[in-house]
């Protein structure tokens, strides 16, 4: 009979700390939330709703261990307690147990289609566990089902999509974010994403298609090559070239793994007054890719044949086998050997072969706004002559960024050393030692097509030789339209 009361008295407390506890949790005061429902559990040690409550305390400290003993107990008393699936897919989401996670998530999803979060968390925990196409579903779900993860769940199905190789829904998803996003991180990320998937979706078509049509004002076209000396009557005559470019190729061998394709290459430059200059090149494009997680290992041979108004000039054999890094989201570098068989069809003399090693390495900045390259190598080269031997280190460096109004803005430097092995009976028996500077600056921007695009760029060049007959300065100006599909 004086039981009961005192039972009443006792629960009545507990649900006293109990409820502090949970205001506690509420407000974010964990300390004190701990310290209530431990209270609360003294009078009622298997209560359930004590048990869980403080289980989500220790999940919100990150006491992992704690959290699970505590959810256990709850899942032994009461499983059907509202919030327990999700608190302990959470608890296995936080300890990296993906699989057991996911599982529970997608239980929850099913049973409470309006628990956005469950389905978020599925896509999250399922993306983690590369099953992308399963994923991205639950992320549009739940983009669709809550404005306030809108932008996120497209975004990461967008990803999805694309690492599951559905190109054309990824793109929709990222373009949605790039133009409906609060936050310009955001934007950015989707931009950049975008960017990726739009490269994917070229390399996976089997064929490539690269045009190049421009007008040119050279101010010193004579100066052809810096092996050719020039007179003071030849120096320094501009004239007014259309530039045309075409490449193409074709992949008999396409998937993410390997590659195994053809392609051609034809330049064509056509001067106005100086047509002795014009000149035509043919290259020929064999090569095979094949590509690992974190490489790509390349092998290509390209034969060419060039030709100077409209007479033969060089036919060259080329072999590069090269390897591509991606080191990290950011990063990627190159290491490339390039091989040359040259056959100079006017001059016996400088047939030869040549060897070059360079590395280079892009690194593309934060939130899409472009990208550093830069790179260096040596190369060296042996003809028939040993006259025309000589070692050439090679450096160039610059900056890609994407500007307001869709434009690119591209400044580039390259220097090339090249010091001869011979003495040159001509000028005293010295070594003759060139260097060569390049400094260029370009504006592009795509016009109605993504695949269409119109380009700006002003060149200028110094070839600074101990050999004043090989000193020369040449400043060029282009404007050319492109379309690469």
């Amino acid at each position: 009979m004086f039981a009961s009361p005192l039972a009443e008295a006792q629960e009545e407390k507990g649900r006293g700390y109990y409820d502090f506890g949970v205001f506690a949790y509420e407000d974010g005061d964990y300390e004190d939330a701990e310290k209530n429902l431990r209270k609360a559990l003294e009078f009622d040690p298997n209560h359930p709703f004590y048990n869980h409550y403080l289980g989500k305390t220790f999940l919100k400290t990150e006491r992992y261990q704690k959290a699970s003993e505590y959810f256990n107990r709850v899942l032994k008393a009461d499983p059907d307690i509202p919030g327990l699936k999700y608190d302990m897919a959470f608890l296995d989401y936080k300890m990296s147990d993906y699989s057991r996670a996911a599982e529970l998530f997608k239980e929850v999803a099913q049973a409470e289609p309006a628990n956005v979060l469950a389905h978020y968390y599925a896509g999250i925990t399922l993306y983690n566990l590369k099953h992308y196409d399963e994923a991205a579903g639950y992320f549009v779900y739940a983009a669709e089902k809550s404005p306030t993860i809108s932008a996120n769940g497209y975004y990461y199905a967008g990803i999805c999509y694309q690492k599951a190789g559905k190109i054309d829904k990824a793109a929709e998803m990222l373009e949605h974010v790039k133009e409906h996003a609060e936050t310009e991180s955001l934007k950015a990320s989707a931009a950049k994403w975008l960017e990726s998937v739009k490269n994917q979706k070229k390399t996976l078509r089997p064929y490539m298609l690269y045009l190049k049509i421009g007008r040119r004002y050279d101010d010193n076209v004579r100066l052809v090559s810096p092996d050719q000396v020039i007179d003071e009557e030849g120096e320094d005559e501009g004239d007014y070239v259309t530039v045309g470019y075409f490449s193409g190729n074709y992949k008999f061998v396409n998937n993410d793994t390997c590659k195994i394709g053809a392609g051609y290459s034809h330049y064509q430059t056509w001067y106005d007054d100086l047509d002795e200059y014009n000149l035509t090149g043919s290259i020929f494009n064999l090569y095979t890719q094949y590509r690992t997680d974190s490489f790509m290992f390349g092998l290509a041979y390209l034969p060419s044949y060039y030709w100077a108004d409209a007479e033969s000039y060089l036919r060259r054999h080329q072999l590069r086998p090269e390897i591509i890094w991606q080191v990290s989201g950011n990063l990627v570098a190159r290491f490339s050997y390039n091989y040359y068989k040259d056959d100079y069809l006017q001059d016996d003399d400088r047939n030869g072969h040549a060897s070059e090693v360079f590395l280079d390495a892009y690194y593309s900045l934060p939130k899409g706004k472009g990208n550093l390259f830069g790179g260096f190598g040596y190369e060296k080269n042996t003809a028939h002559d040993s006259y025309y031997d000589y070692g050439q280190l090679k450096m160039k460096m610059g900056l890609s960024l994407n500007i307001p109004w869709d434009l690119n803005f591209t400044l580039t430097g390259k220097y090339y050393g090249k010091k001869y092995d011979d003495p040159d009976p001509s000028f005293e028996n010295e070594k003759r030692d060139d260097g060569k500077y390049i400094g260029s600056v370009s504006l592009s921007r795509s016009l109605l097509y993504e695949w269409l695009s119109l380009s700006g760029e002003f060149s200028y060049t110094k070839n600074d030789s101990n050999f004043k007959g090989y000193d020369y300065k040449k400043k060029t100006g282009t404007l050319s339209v492109t379309m690469n599909y």
